[in-house]
């Protein structure tokens, strides 16, 4: 549960860091966010990270046997396994044409591998980061893996997705491709 609130944690806060970066950054050129969104309303794109709880909802999610889907939280929806570990999280925000997925990579980590894959939604950007097991503080050490997808959506949103059993095996990689293979729109 506490990996849950952590994991759940972390992707508000870099949503949240992000999105006020880039209004920041919008404000430093002139643009009001207003006007953002009204691009945003027309089609046009923006670099502005707007969740998107609308198309969150709409995605259908199948996870592997006994593991069920957490919707507590209206921003994120959290994978448990069967012993109601966090394994994973999907969220959604608005579709952007520009949108560069590995400033959304938390800071600790390393990126050792940097992919796309073809899924039955299109394409997805696939990042696997090399991540510390504990704080130095905790005692804790060695690596683990955690696989990072984006599916972007045109149009309707980007999903970004993450996934680890705090391990390094392969089995994991597969097993989370599994699950971005399932994903459908309802």
């Amino acid at each position: 549960m506490r990996n849950k609130a952590i994991s759940s944690c972390l992707l508000i806060f870099m949503l949240i860091c992000s999105a006020c970066s880039n209004v920041e950054a919008l404000q430093r050129e002139g643009i009001s966010t207003s006007t953002n969104q009204a691009k945003l309303n027309n089609g046009e794109s923006s670099n502005e990270i707007v969740n998107n709880q609308d198309s969150l909802t709409l995605l259908n999610i199948v996870l592997p046997k006994d593991w069920k889907l957490d919707k507590s939280e209206t921003v994120v929806y959290n994978f448990l396994d069967e012993n109601d570990e966090n394994r994973g999280t999907v969220s959604a925000i608005n579709y952007m044409d520009n949108f560069n997925f590995l400033t959304q990579m938390p800071n600790h980590s390393s990126v050792t591998n940097d992919e796309y894959i073809d899924l039955p939604l299109g394409k997805s950007r696939l990042i696997t980061l090399d991540s510390d097991n504990g704080s130095a503080a905790s005692g804790i050490t060695g690596t683990h893996d955690i696989y990072y997808a984006s599916l972007p959506i045109k149009g309707k949103a980007i999903y970004m997705l993450n996934f680890t059993k705090n391990d390094k095996k392969p089995e994991t990689k597969s097993q989370f491709i599994e699950i971005l293979n399932k994903l459908s729109l309802k």
